[in-house]
């Protein structure tokens, strides 16, 4: 349906205001007064991360969102109004005022809130006439995103934004698209992390998405608003995503994409251990794996990426064997014990080196308790042809030759 244009000269006699103009009648202030203090500061958080987070800040808000559940689900709930009002074509002024407002509301006094939406409201029924077929059209971004909030934010001027939206649509098509598209390619949230040697971190990401990163692992976070992106440089991390059919959520590693909606599963890639392969495992729901060819798995299934991106044999593995390392607990089943000490040093100091190579390509099938290294060194005579020698201050795994 095409709307009408509106008057070139409104009944009032006055020039037709611009798009700003009219997307900056639409912003009442005074409504801001309704938000709780809690919706107020998500509110703020949401309009600081659009604009980006230095690195203190960013741990700012990541103890705000910690402190409790209810500052999550505001922040949930007001970042999809920020980002309607961010995507309201040319609403520039609407943009600046409101962040203006949102920072002034929290001293503010109460206000008449219905005296301030009719005179809203009759502002633009007076400047642009009847618009009945936009305003009974489908709902805009806004209204779509949390209709919820966006009413109780905005509770008269919902069809007026419809017909901003209307208004600014041959604006966007002349020109307009290239800014709106730029927009919708700007992250809404940037946030590296990175754990120590020996160290889990646990990291909680504003879509309600968890992370739990294994010692000496890195993850890069971008989240857009219609996608979810983390490359993972070196390390694993189990991931535990918040599902959101609208914003896939994609892991990087290595030659691998993982692909999920919501599900729990591990990713591992250790390149610095001298290994290109990308080992995915699923411990709830299902992800798609992609190289050179694409694999869906589901819970209690592995796959493997090698350095070209081939993919390996599904295998299954118990859902609780699936990063053992969140226990402090290691298992290896026929790996070359070079290999095995290599992966144990990742955690942690060890109290012993190998003393030839032929010891190194022993295989070795065991459960190491990271909490109790010195018992596992002790063992290793007991179930590989080696001996313990201390040599000065170390001590030494050598081959018994027969």
């Amino acid at each position: 349906m095409q709307a009408s244009s509106p008057p070139s000269q409104p009944p009032t006699g006055r020039p037709a205001p611009s798009a700003d103009a009219r997307a900056d009648d639409l912003i009442d202030e005074s409504l801001l007064d309704e938000l709780s203090p809690v919706e107020l500061q998500a509110l703020r958080w949401s309009v600081r991360i659009s604009d980006g987070l230095s690195k203190e800040e960013q741990a700012d808000f990541q103890r705000w969102l910690g402190e409790a559940p209810a500052h999550r689900e505001a922040f949930e709930d007001m970042v999809g109004v920020w980002d309607a009002i961010d995507e309201i074509p040319q609403a520039g002024n609407a943009r600046l005022r409101t962040t203006v407002a949102i920072e002034a509301a929290a001293s503010s006094s109460a206000q008449d809130l219905e005296r301030k939406a009719r005179a809203a409201e009759n502002t633009v029924s007076s400047d642009y006439g009847d618009h009945t077929d936009l305003a009974s059209g489908e709902p805009t971004a806004l209204a779509r995103s949390r209709p919820g909030m966006a009413r109780r934010l905005f509770p008269h001027t919902l069809a007026a934004l419809t017909t901003l939206a209307a208004l600014t649509t041959l604006a966007v098509l002349g020109g307009g698209w290239a800014g709106w598209d730029h927009r919708q390619s700007q992250p809404v949230f940037s946030q590296s992390y990175a754990s120590e040697r020996g160290q889990n971190l646990a990291v909680a990401l504003p879509d309600g998405s968890g992370l739990l990163l294994d010692t000496v692992s890195k993850a890069e976070v971008t989240l857009y608003r219609q996608r979810r992106e983390v490359h993972l440089p070196e390390g694993q991390v189990v991931f535990q995503v918040q599902a959101d059919k609208s914003r896939p959520f994609d892991v990087l590693a290595g030659t691998a994409r993982i692909t999920v909606v919501g599900t729990k599963f591990s990713v591992r890639y250790t390149p610095s251990l001298g290994s290109q392969a990308v080992q995915v495992a699923v411990i709830e729901g299902r992800v798609r794996v992609t190289g050179s060819s694409a694999i869906e798995i589901t819970a209690g299934q592995t796959v493997t990426a090698d350095g070209a991106g081939r993919l390996g044999a599904v295998t299954t593995v118990p859902v609780e064997a699936v990063a053992a390392w969140r226990s402090r607990r290691l298992n290896f089943d026929g790996v070359p014990l070079a290999q095995v000490l290599a992966e144990i040093g990742r955690y942690g100091d060890l109290p012993v080196r190998l003393a030839d190579a032929e010891a190194g390509r022993l295989a070795l099938t065991a459960r190491v308790n990271l909490h109790k290294l010195d018992a596992f060194v002790r063992a290793l005579p007991q179930v590989l042809p080696v001996r313990l020698v201390q040599r000065g201050d170390a001590l030494e795994i050598e081959t018994i030759r027969h």
